[in-house]
């Protein structure tokens, strides 16, 4: 017999796969419409909820898991389709910024507006605030925790290629 803990944690499960399905599908639609491949999209992403909607390409290659070619074969990709500019640092001469430019901004409000604004209203017609506090505390701490293990699988070598 299943204690309620073992159903809890079944539970959360279920609901953890669910949710992470459906925001594939979504991710997916809004690659398709965008026109990009997961890993621009991505570093869209990370460019748009960056500090003044900007991002250096160093940051990007981290955060991607990319080498500096590889990164800059990416932004060369973005930059020809209109959604980022690259400049240099107004302090540091020697730093390039990546900008994600007004087209970016807007297609992607366009494609999340709606999202966000429903998911707000939801949240705060279906939970208390102090609810509201336990949902962001465990996105938070899922999220580190998925941070941590990518690490993780960052420094582990691919499997072999069957033969």
């Amino acid at each position: 017999m299943s204690t309620e803990p073992d159903w809890i944690a079944v539970e959360l499960r279920k609901a953890l796969e669910f949710y992470h399905g459906t925001l594939e599908d979504l991710t997916r639609e809004v690659i398709r419409l965008l026109g990009v491949n997961e890993t621009d999209r991505r570093a869209l992403e990370i460019v748009l909820l960056g500090d003044g909607k900007s991002a250096t390409p160093g940051v990007l290659a981290e955060r991607l898991g990319l080498t500096a070619a590889g990164a800059t074969i990416m932004l060369n990709r973005l930059e020809k389709q209109g959604y980022i500019t690259r400049s240099l640092h107004p302090t540091d001469r020697r730093r390039v910024i990546v900008v994600a430019t007004d087209l970016a901004v807007r297609r992607v409000q366009e494609l999340t507006s709606s999202l966000y604004d429903e998911g707000h209203k939801m949240m705060h017609t279906w939970y208390d605030p102090a609810d509201l506090e336990m949902i962001a505390s465990f996105l938070h701490r899922a999220g580190e925790l998925q941070r941590i293990h990518r690490q993780r699988l960052r420094d582990i070598a691919p499997y072999p290629r069957p033969s």
